[in-house]
């Protein structure tokens, strides 16, 4: 079900097999309405990808989990259940690969833009993604990335040749459009502040060239959500894939305009400084201030915000000591809030924590095997994944003997690795095993549950979500 702009947590259920029945138990037993996701360019992709042999496509949906299968899952066990739960396609990407993609996971800075040809093939890889969800049933809800798109060559260029690429792109009437709808002072009245943004002529110039492209293919993959997935689904827009965190300027320009092309936008996720996997480190006061600001903006503009990035180090420091209770002070309860990695990595911690030689450490010690061989492999071949992060953190963890350990940097940040490796038959053998060990064995699903429930409970009634399926009326007006 669409559940338009209410709040709720966004949670990726990477092994739906395994997340799925906590998330549903999770809301139900809250009364909380719950968004389940999966990323489309990362964790999800079409069959015939997941099923393909073909190195080119190893990474594609490393999850393992095809689009028709997570969205027929989702719908099924919600439906039997009855448990409403609002399906979406989460990060549905103009990218430049999805080795480039996963990349960002580490905390690799990307800031080249991709390439036409590279944002076309996005565009036909997009409209089969869909194609294969609307036969599923469909999705009640997408997040459109364009960040690959944005040019930030335009922060540090002359304006001489900023304006010259300005009046390149854009025609004399759009020019003075764009001046008259941003130059001068904009105000928003926020729940505990008055924000007013004034621009510059100097700030269109450099947003109009540095977002245009960004733009336009935005508009263009919602124009194919709405052709190919059979009725209109929510919509988010990820603002947060860049290197840097969104100015206020930046946000309302990028919202905006994105308005003014027809984009009906429930939820903008902008770049707040959190990392993937890491806690926050930055001061409690001055992320309030920037939330509550942004907050106030796009509010104003009927857009909430998202958080992106949402898991921590670990799955016990809910991204750091305050960050949660910060946040729903800053969007008065007002946010949509998305984890999804650790909820397997949550996993992986209860299954470290069983006696030496028990069936479940030893599956957990294979998984982590399987892991660093293939990282080291990727070191020493340059593959796709190779980056000099990566390197670094194989490199402390050889120094480091400290095996095993769920909590280091290059497992934390990889561990998605062993769902995507195969046997000489194609078969993903570890996830495979490791979903049919999950229930065969009675012990380590105890254990998950009452973690998972746990953390699920703390997202829940720190941000309010708690009893929301009771709290929030449906009320439709107009039409027929």
């Amino acid at each position: 079900m669409y559940l338009g702009k209410i709040p709720r947590p966004g949670i990726g259920i990477r092994i739906p097999e395994i997340v799925l029945p906590e998330v549903v138990e999770a809301s139900r037993r809250l009364a909380m309405f719950s968004t389940v996701m999966l990323s489309f360019n990362r964790e999800t992709a079409p069959k015939n990808y997941i099923e393909s042999r073909d190195p080119r496509f190893f990474y594609f949906g490393h999850t393992g989990t095809s689009i028709s299968s997570y969205v027929s899952m989702a719908r099924d066990y919600s439906g039997r259940l009855g448990v409403p739960l609002e399906v979406e396609a989460d990060h549905v990407t103009i990218m430049g690969s999805v080795e480039r993609a996963l990349k960002k996971i580490a905390g690799v800075k990307v800031e080249e833009p991709i390439t036409d040809g590279e944002a076309e093939e996005s565009i036909r890889y997009i409209r089969e993604e869909l194609r294969e969800a609307r036969e599923a049933g469909g999705v009640d809800f997408a997040t459109i990335d364009t960040c690959d798109l944005i040019d930030f060559s335009v922060d540090k260029a002359p304006l001489s040749d900023v304006e010259a690429r300005y009046e390149e792109l854009f025609g004399a009437d759009e020019r003075k459009k764009l001046e008259e709808r941003y130059v001068g002072t904009h105000c928003f009245l926020g729940d505990d502040r008055h924000v007013c943004l004034n621009f510059t002529r100097q700030d269109v110039l450099r947003l109009a060239v540095k977002f245009w492209r960004s733009l336009e293919y935005a508009s263009r993959v919602y124009s194919l959500i709405l052709n190919e997935n059979g009725y209109a689904p929510g919509i988010e827009v990820a603002f947060d894939e860049t290197p840097f965190e969104s100015n206020p300027l930046e946000v309302y320009f990028y919202l905006s305009e994105l308005l003014s092309r027809g984009v009906r936008v429930d939820f903008i996720a902008p770049n707040i400084g959190f990392k993937k996997r890491e806690d926050y480190s930055g001061r409690l006061d001055q992320l309030y201030e920037a939330v509550s600001t942004l907050h106030s903006i796009v509010s104003s503009m009927n857009v909430y915000l998202s958080i992106h990035s949402g898991s921590g180090s670990n799955p016990y420091t809910d991204k750091g000591f305050g960050v949660w209770a910060t946040l729903a002070r800053a969007t008065r309860g007002r946010v949509k809030y998305k984890m999804s990695g650790v909820f397997i990595q949550l996993l992986l911690e209860v299954m470290a924590g069983f006696p030496a030689g028990s069936k479940t450490r030893r599956l957990y010690e294979e998984i982590y095997d399987a892991v660093v061989d293939h990282l080291a492999r990727t070191v020493e071949s340059r593959g796709a994944l190779y980056s000099s992060e990566l390197e670094a953190m194989l490199e402390k963890y050889r120094s480091s003997r400290d095996s095993y350990n769920p909590r280091h940097d290059l497992f934390r940040h990889y561990f998605y690795v062993f769902q995507a490796v195969r046997d000489d038959k194609g078969a993903r053998w570890l996830r495979e095993e490791l979903v049919e060990h999950y229930f065969a064995c009675e012990e380590l699903r105890r254990r998950y549950s009452a973690e998972m429930q746990r953390l699920l409970e703390r997202l829940a009634y720190t941000f309010n979500y708690a009893g929301s399926a009771l709290r929030y009326r449906a009320i439709s007006l107009g039409g027929k």
